[in-house]
């Protein structure tokens, strides 16, 4: 009986070994694909952001005032800008529409 148990063992636990590296190696390479997919997504949609700051400032800071509700907007969407790490640049022109006298 000792001797079935052991060649059961030298066999199964290599398949068993085998099976589970196989698994590791698929999670992992699931997981480098993710995140990569994610930092696109999040490189994507802060460039997203940052152009829509861009294109609030390019139409109120020549008319030297804007609008409470688009002030209220690009509060909101540099808060999600800066949160994706965006700054730079994209402070600079909020910094400038945040000078911005606002009319209701």
């Amino acid at each position: 009986m000792p001797d079935m148990l052991m060649t059961l063992l030298e066999s199964v636990v290599p398949m068993l070994l085998t099976g589970v590296g196989g698994m590791c190696g698929w999670l992992l390479k699931s997981h480098k694909r993710e995140a990569a997919r994610d930092l696109a997504m999040e490189t994507g949609l802060r460039t997203l952001l940052r152009a829509e700051l861009l294109e609030i400032h390019a139409k109120y800071v020549p008319m030297d005032y804007i609008p409470l509700g688009v002030m209220e907007e690009a509060d909101r969407v540099y808060q999600a800008y800066h949160s994706l790490g965006g700054n730079g640049a994209g402070t600079k022109v909020y910094e400038e529409l945040k000078a911005l006298p606002t009319v209701d």
